[in-house]
């Protein structure tokens, strides 16, 4: 009879492992796949800048960034190595800089991922502010979806190494 309890408790001991260590490596399978969506994006984003630089003046296109909740900021900076050590403000605010690089970093990494840009860009901060600062967050959230920041962006080439990236609305 103790032979068989510890049979059931050893089953279930092992079963409780193996079921954590599943759910361990789907967390982490989903967070990767998420950031390399983020990636792609981000790239894509780039690509749509560099086509409107070497385009006519006035020359705009109308864009969507989904920026997840992986994602600290998305910003135009001269400085490649320091990360920024506060953006929620310049991201609720929508500060602007002007730049010659677009750079990302993730929340939980110290580095930033930079690519060179043809034009000078004026864009604002972009990212997902916390769930007690923006509404969309918190009701995604709630209703299970992704906490996924969607972006309406307008990229307009204003003069001939200038590029202006502006929030606008919901595409059509």
């Amino acid at each position: 009879m103790p032979a068989t309890w510890f049979y059931v408790v050893g089953g279930i001991v092992i079963g409780l492992l193996v079921f954590t260590i599943a759910y361990h490596l789907i967390s982490v399978s989903i967070v990767q796949a998420q950031k390399q969506a983020a990636l792609s994006s981000f790239n894509s984003f780039h690509s749509k800048l560099e086509t409107v630089c070497v385009g006519e003046i006035n020359n705009s296109m109308l864009t969507k960034l989904k920026v997840p909740e992986q994602v600290r900021v998305i910003y135009v900076t001269d400085d490649t190595i320091n990360p920024l050590a506060t953006v929620v403000d310049k991201i609720k605010n929508e500060e602007t800089d002007r730049e010659r690089t677009l750079c990302m970093q993730f929340q939980d990494e110290e580095i930033l991922r930079c690519k060179k840009l043809t034009c000078n860009t004026t864009m604002p901060y972009m990212g997902i502010l916390p769930e007690s600062m923006d509404i969309e967050i918190y009701v995604r959230k709630i209703l299970g979806q992704a906490p996924v920041k969607e972006y309406y962006l307008t990229l307009t080439k204003t003069k001939g190494d200038e590029v202006e990236v502006t929030i606008g609305e919901e595409l059509e």
